[in-house]
């Protein structure tokens, strides 16, 4: 890029925070930057221009990388300079194979520092614990009919399932490379877990506190909103069993996610039945 680096430097070391918003569009979980139009005075040409450039730069990583099927965006620039990042099937498959691979409970010792998790008193934690309760029943229906295994961390602990294992990994996307999952609620609850990843693991400059029951709210809302409109059972189980599977894989992830707020942000019992 024909850009002013000195000046561009001088940027960074105010260490000004450009952030990446999270939204969702047709199914897709987008992140947008504006970070072209934060560098567009600085470097003195058009925001369009440095969007294209940095586009462009990042194409070009992803074309020389030895691996080709590790991409994990696609990219738009519209008119105004704005940066548009979609999130592949594969690297949401690879994400959620990772997240019921490795659930959050081995982090949160590391996650404690430096957090303030009393910001926000807490109400009505109910509903959010009802989620959760929910996850738990789900898993052990699936455990039931055969359609998972999962192992807890320990042998004393109260059926809190931590561990994912499954004789062949959950088939996330359809022979074509699209993702199983069918319904409109089940890519609202998985833009919902991102999003509250995202306020969990990436650190803001921002000194203003997180409201972490209404973070537990919103994704509690979604679990509930894709299990009226998602059946795991009956037909979907008898003809589309690998649909079934990456369902409860949902559901896996969300009980993990919601066992992680209420025990650690919200200072409340994660109960794995009502």
């Amino acid at each position: 890029m024909s850009c002013r680096y000195e000046k561009t430097l001088k940027v960074w070391e105010k260490k000004e925070v450009i952030p990446i918003n999270q939204t969702i569009n047709n199914g897709a979980i987008v992140y947008k930057s504006a970070i072209a139009l934060k560098l567009a005075s600085v470097c003195q040409q058009p925001a369009i221009y440095i969007a294209t450039e940095l586009v462009k730069y990042c194409r070009e990583i992803v074309n020389t990388d030895t691996n080709k099927y590790t991409e994990n965006f696609e990219f738009e620039v519209i008119s105004s300079g704005i940066i548009y990042f979609y999130l592949t099937d594969l690297s949401i498959a690879n994400w959620l194979h990772y997240l019921t691979s490795f659930p959050l409970i081995f982090e949160q010792q590391e996650l404690r520092v430096g957090v303030d998790y009393k910001s926000y008193e807490t109400t009505n934690l109910f509903p959010i614990q009802y989620s959760h309760a929910r996850c738990c029943s789900l898993l052990r229906m699936g455990i039931r009919d055969r359609l998972i295994n999962l192992t807890a961390t320990d042998a004393d602990t109260s059926g809190q399932f931590l561990l994912f294992q499954i004789s062949q990994p959950i088939s996330w996307q359809e022979p074509n490379g699209q993702l199983q999952f069918l319904d409109n609620a089940e890519y609202q609850l998985i833009a919902q877990i991102a999003s509250t990843l995202d306020r969990i693991y990436c650190v803001s400059s921002s000194k203003k506190p997180i409201n972490w029951q209404k973070v537990a709210d919103a994704i509690s809302v979604a679990f509930q909103n894709f299990y009226s409109h998602c059946r795991i059972w009956g037909e979907v189980k008898v003809k589309k069993p690998q649909l079934a599977q990456a369902r409860l894989g949902l559901v896996l992830v969300t009980q993990s996610v919601l066992r992680f707020l209420l025990e650690e942000r919200l200072g409340g019992e994660a109960p794995v039945e009502l």
